[in-house]
């Protein structure tokens, strides 16, 4: 009798530990190197996405091109200040900038005007969110980091009502 006793307080005492320890890998698993690449790029995305549609407010005279510019500051602005927030909580820093292909470009978008500003911008996004739906996709089948995964998760729907809206005004020029 002695020796069941002791046996299930053994065998409560290791399920324990060994649930204690499941739970703390579950909730406290910092980030690997694939979803820290993931954030760094999708906070490039952010900020390219915000750079170029502030362009687009101050260079175009489309009302598609104008609203669809003004929901990608408003969203990817909040998006942005989301993963600014979960990269924080693990002592990670993000760009603040846009990225190098989105800075060889800008120029090249500045310099028009117009109906080819236009085009080449909104084709840009329909470029950029198709690329950007991969890699939020790539995270979530993935990464490792449960918040990361389920913060790249959540913004998947968003992404994609970005990309068909984008098709939407790229039909509609």
């Amino acid at each position: 009798m002695k020796r069941i006793a002791m046996f299930a307080v053994l065998a409560f005492g290791l399920s324990s530990i060994i649930m204690s320890c499941e739970d703390d890998n579950e909730v406290n698993t910092a980030p690997n190197d694939f979803d820290k690449t993931f954030m760094t790029n999708a906070a490039y995305g952010n900020r390219n996405e915000i750079d170029f549609a502030q362009l687009a407010l101050a260079k175009s005279q489309n009302d598609s091109i104008r609203m669809f510019a003004q929901k990608m500051v408003a969203d990817h602005s909040t998006a942005q200040s989301e993963l600014d927030s979960l990269s924080d909580k693990f002592s990670f820093t993000l760009p603040t900038t846009i990225d190098s292909a989105h800075q060889a470009l800008k120029p090249q978008l500045e310099a028009l005007s117009g109906y080819s500003f236009d085009t080449a911008y909104i084709n840009g996004q329909v470029k950029d969110h198709q690329a950007t739906i991969t890699l939020f996709q790539n995270e979530v089948n993935q990464g490792l980091n449960p918040d990361v995964r389920n913060w790249a998760s959540g913004k998947l729907p968003h992404l994609q009502e970005h990309l068909a809206l984008a098709d939407s005004v790229k039909a509609s020029l």
